[in-house]
């Protein structure tokens, strides 16, 4: 269609208009120098402020990416305007909007282009972007203006890849941002924005309310359709149970016409009951909403320990976990009370639990594993085995991968030992099957776990590289640091990504969200009924009831 076409099929309304007797806001410019997020970027941004702004009350925030471009009189938004309207009609409330272009590197010659950084910033997946606006841009407008510190209160906006920064940085960090006004995102690959959708339906959902327009005329080339990425992420924050509507039309294409037209409408839907909290996951039919218990978030356990590392539960429930900072292994009883329970424990990368009441302590950088008993006390088990994780098995022997030869060795309970295979990559997380004849032996440099039959004298044959984890960040290493089998068959993996809930047949299936930004480095199940998560960062051990589903398909 034509632009004259166009323009007749989606024409602007009154909103987008200026309207006698409405206070009309201010927009000033600001340029950014230099960025910790993108080194040696240049950007200009705009504040607009509206006549109703006061100091003394905290305002709602409204970023909008490439900022100069949703500005410029000869486009179609018209934005400044709208905001006046709205905030007029009290159908938005007052808010300080602020419009970013996207960074450029200039050039370090003469004659020479800059680097326009655009894509990289926006297209990318992880937290730079999200970094650069909440610890530069924001505390910056902090400094200047009464901007409230609530995400409830806090909504970014963009087009195609600004649209897909915008979900993204919502996505990374919903206590900063949880409402998405997306118009014709790129969820497309390019540089990784196809895998959104995927990860919406496996992870734990998010408190986030998006607004997704595009159409059937939307952009197709070799990174994928415009359209069909945006159907899918449609359908799968519809799954997750998310707050989300959607615009479409039939000749909406990737450009102003339709986007511009529907936008205050967005902006009201967005801003709806405000500021009444948004949901996550009120309607889920995800894997994880079988697990996770309604109401129930992570809980810090409290106790006086300077640090949590790798963890194990006893046979009664209790939980067992190390301090790298004081060199102890710490136990949580069923009260949750944290008591010392031995000393002289460093560098342990990984603890297990025997049916004999020992607790199996590996030290890679001491080359051995030790046991300690009842009472705490600790002693040398094996020697010359840099271990690295350990599954003990019913008749006392134990599985001990090897990280830095590639080896998984199997110890007798009399402190024999052998190696069983040498095929995995820096095997790392390691435990048994239920029934104890198959066992699972994660790469620590990758996200896939192996799968290998027990043999009835303990050697491994059959060994398939059988889950692959979910990476989609850049994480160094991104391997399981640990693993556990539930009672009912299925496996947890702490990963970067989050805690992975991995079907018997290899599948992941569903993510819960760390506690913290930090990765997991311990995982376990505690409670007499393994029905309590636990998770380490490095620095708290967390808590979490969960439900032992019969299974995650679904």
């Amino acid at each position: 269609m034509t632009p004259e076409e166009l323009a007749l099929e989606f024409p602007l309304g009154p909103d987008s208009l200026p309207q006698p007797g409405v206070p009309m806001g201010s927009v000033e410019k600001y340029s950014s120098r230099e960025s910790r997020a993108f080194p040696g970027t240049v950007r200009d941004y705009w504040v607009y402020v509206p006549q109703q702004y006061d100091p003394a009350v905290p305002a709602c925030v409204f970023v909008v990416q490439d900022g100069e471009d949703h500005l410029r009189a000869d486009r179609r938004w018209r934005i400044p305007t709208i905001l006046d309207n709205l905030i007029h009609q009290k159908a938005i409330p007052v808010m300080i909007g602020i419009f970013i272009n996207p960074g450029v590197v200039p050039a370090a010659a003469p004659g020479v282009a800059a680097r326009p950084n655009r894509s990289f910033e926006y297209d990318s997946l992880g937290d730079a972007y999200a970094r650069f606006v909440t610890e530069e841009i924001l505390p910056e407008m902090g400094r200047r203006y009464n901007l409230t510190p609530d995400s409830n209160g806090r909504a970014i906006m963009g087009g195609s890849s600004g649209a897909f920064c915008a979900f993204n940085v919502a996505w990374e960090r919903p206590d900063v941002f949880q409402r998405v006004l997306s118009i014709v995102g790129s969820y497309t690959a390019m540089r990784g924005g196809h895998t959104m959708a995927a990860r919406v339906r496996l992870t734990e959902p998010k408190p986030l309310r998006i607004f997704l327009e595009s159409g059937n005329d939307d952009l197709e080339v070799f990174a994928g359709h415009w359209w069909v990425g945006n159907l899918d992420m449609l359908g799968a924050l519809s799954y997750a149970g998310y707050e989300v509507e959607h615009a479409w039309a039939k000749h909406a294409g990737h450009n102003d016409y339709h986007g511009s037209m529907i936008f205050p409408e967005a902006l009201r839907w967005l801003w709806r009951d405000h500021p009444k909290k948004i949901s996550a996951g009120a309607a889920s039919r995800q894997a994880v909403a079988r697990v996770l218990v309604a109401g129930e978030g992570w809980g810090v356990v409290e106790g006086a320990y300077p640090s949590a590392g790798p963890l194990a539960a006893g046979a009664k429930g209790e939980i067992f976990f190390a301090s790298a900072t004081d060199g102890c292994v710490y136990r949580v009883d069923d009260e949750r009370r944290v008591e010392v329970f031995a000393r002289n424990t460093e560098g342990v990368s990984a603890l297990a639990t025997a049916s004999d009441g020992r607790l199996i302590v590996c030290q890679p950088t001491h080359r051995s594993v030790s046991s300690i008993d009842g009472k705490g006390a600790v002693s040398r088990w094996i020697g010359e085995v840099a271990g690295w994780g350990a599954a003990v098995a019913k008749n006392g022997s134990a599985y001990i991968t090897d990280k830095a030869r590639g080896s998984v060795w199997l110890a007798t309970q009399e402190g024999e030992h052998r190696v069983v295979t040498d095929s995995v990559a820096a095997p790392s997380a390691v435990a048994l099957s239920m029934d104890q004849s198959q066992l699972i032996v994660g790469e620590a440099n990758g996200p896939i776990a192996h799968l290998f039959t027990i043999l009835p004298d303990g050697s491994l044959t059959n060994g398939s590289a059988f889950f692959r984890l979910n990476r989609w960040n850049d994480f160094p290493g991104g391997g399981a640091s640990s693993v556990v089998v539930t009672p009912r068959g299925w496996s947890v993996f702490a990963t970067p990504e989050g805690i992975q809930l991995a079907e018997p047949n290899g599948l992941v299936a569903g993510i819960i969200s760390l506690p913290s930004r930090a990765a997991a480095v311990g995982i376990c199940l505690g409670g007499r009924a393994q029905d309590e998560l636990y998770v380490s960062d490095g620095a708290r051990l967390y808590r979490r009831k969960i439900r032992l589903a019969d299974g995650l398909w679904g």
